[in-house]
């Protein structure tokens, strides 16, 4: 994954970046959400970072991917919760603090189509060692990835 500053769009190494980010603010929690959407033939996900300071905002970097347009719902869902894995991984066994939560942009309610993915995703991520929000409260992470795409 290629991450960019959400402040500048400059693209940065993640991995020497959060470990001077961190080194600099180790008060900060991480947190790493997906959101996607369906624009014209392709899906496009945005997948983030989030070093946040309680109660004092946060320093964001995100990265894009554009794929082939994906209807099928569970798939394209199930896709979110695979790269915000990937992006919690690139922290593991490499000096960096472990992600404090991935934030799920699924919803328990069964009235939203996302609660189709919610029981599996929560168990792997769980399985995986992380802690895990949906929402409501998912709210830092998934609400930066869907801030993207304004």
């Amino acid at each position: 994954m290629e991450f960019r500053r959400l402040s500048d769009k400059k693209m940065v190494d993640i991995i020497p970046y959060a470990l001077e980010f961190l080194a600099e603010n180790p008060d900060h929690k991480i947190y790493v959400g997906t959101d996607s959407q369906n624009i014209g033939k392709h899906t496009v996900y945005a997948t983030v970072v989030v070093f946040h300071h309680p109660n004092r905002g946060g320093h964001v970097l995100y990265s894009k991917i554009s794929i082939p347009r994906i209807n099928d719902r569970y798939t394209k869902l199930w896709k979110e919760v695979e790269l915000s894995i990937e992006a919690a991984n690139m922290f593991s066994g490499l000096g960096l603090p472990h992600v404090d939560y991935i934030d799920l942009d699924l919803n328990p309610d069964p009235r939203y189509k996302s609660n189709q993915v919610l029981i599996a995703a929560l168990g792997y991520v769980k399985s995986l060692g992380y802690n895990v929000r949906v929402k409501p409260n998912a709210t830092i992470a998934s609400t930066v990835a869907d801030a993207i795409f304004r």
